[in-house]
């Protein structure tokens, strides 16, 4: 990934705890007036940076930013993450990934910005998006499986996520398909949609929203959402729980792709939400009840129910009232 003069200085006062302003400009052969206006412009994009006559500049915060560079600090991927493109306010990232997937954006391209004013969720629900407050990206991949396995991404990507928040010590648990729960309240979701052509994939959209530092929501959702900060009560750098989750995924993507979902069942099981509990699951021609077992190696959830167990590849569990 090229770096913009402002990224590599970045990079630079990283490394060291004072910087002058004559090793900058030498380093990058720029002018020393060149790199104090970067200097304001990264003040002005979040970054606290004070300087010293003597001993130059130093960065003491870098602030909650999701930019490429805040993200990639943490990487340690091969190919997801290496391209970000960042935005202060989108309506959703699915379009802009839906967009570059149509222009041949390499595999691993991540669209991702401070303000969704447009989220969507599944079944075509709104997800609710606070300005700097969360994470709403997507993430496109060109995995070269037959189309009927490109759901199994949606359970893969929920345990790459789950694995990743508990990392931070926060004790998520999975609701299948696609929601990640903080002691029975959404704090994540994941949306994915596929491209096709003809009989194969062409791309799978993985839109994730996270929600971080919310402190309130709207009130129709106030008793089943949650946020990493209100449960945890510790604070969080977006782009290194965006690293983080990128770090964890490229490993299992590549386990899928070579393994299948059968690899994974094990691992879903442990992060299962009321697994072994009674639960409500509905579909679009019925609604059923019965004990959680699991799922199978194809990402299908198994219910015990009054005549037996029974397998749903396409269903809802309910939890709240409002679903």
């Amino acid at each position: 990934m090229a770096h913009s003069v402002r990224e590599q200085i970045l990079i630079a006062l990283r490394q060291r705890t004072w910087y002058s302003g004559q090793e900058l400009a030498e380093t990058l052969n720029i002018s020393r007036t060149a790199i104090w206006k970067h200097m304001q412009t990264l003040k002005e994009e979040g970054y606290q940076i004070i300087s010293n006559k003597k001993q130059g500049y130093q960065l003491v915060d870098e602030g909650d930013l999701l930019t490429p560079i805040a993200i990639e600090q943490w990487l340690t991927t091969a190919r997801l993450g290496r391209h970000i493109l960042h935005f202060e306010e989108l309506d959703t990232t699915q379009r802009i990934a839906h967009e570059q997937a149509q222009q041949q954006a390499q595999e691993g391209t991540l669209v991702v910005c401070d303000h969704q004013t447009n989220g969507r969720g599944q079944l075509g629900r709104t997800w609710h998006e606070a300005k700097n407050e969360g994470i709403a990206m997507s993430l496109l991949v060109r995995p070269d499986v037959p189309m009927h396995q490109a759901g199994q991404l949606t359970l893969v990507a929920g345990i790459a996520l789950a694995q990743s928040l508990r990392t931070f010590d926060v004790p998520v648990t999975i609701k299948w398909p696609n929601d990640i729960l903080i002691n029975g309240r959404k704090v994540a979701g994941i949306l994915t949609e596929m491209q096709t052509e003809a009989d194969r994939i062409s791309s799978v959209i993985i839109g994730i929203g996270i929600n971080v530092h919310h402190e309130q929501f709207p009130e129709g959702i106030k008793d089943r959402a949650t946020s990493l900060v209100r449960e945890s009560g510790r604070t969080f750098r977006r782009a290194e729980v965006v690293a983080t989750f990128l770090n964890r995924f490229e490993q299992l993507y590549t386990q899928w792709l070579e393994l299948g979902f059968g690899s994974f069942v094990s691992e879903w099981e442990t992060l299962a939400d009321r697994l072994h509990e009674r639960v409500t699951l509905r579909t679009r021609q019925m609604t059923a009840s019965g004990t959680l077992l699991g799922i199978d190696e194809t990402g299908t959830i198994r219910i015990e129910t009054e005549t037996g167990e029974t397998r749903f590849h396409s269903a809802e569990l309910i939890y709240w009232e409002k679903e």
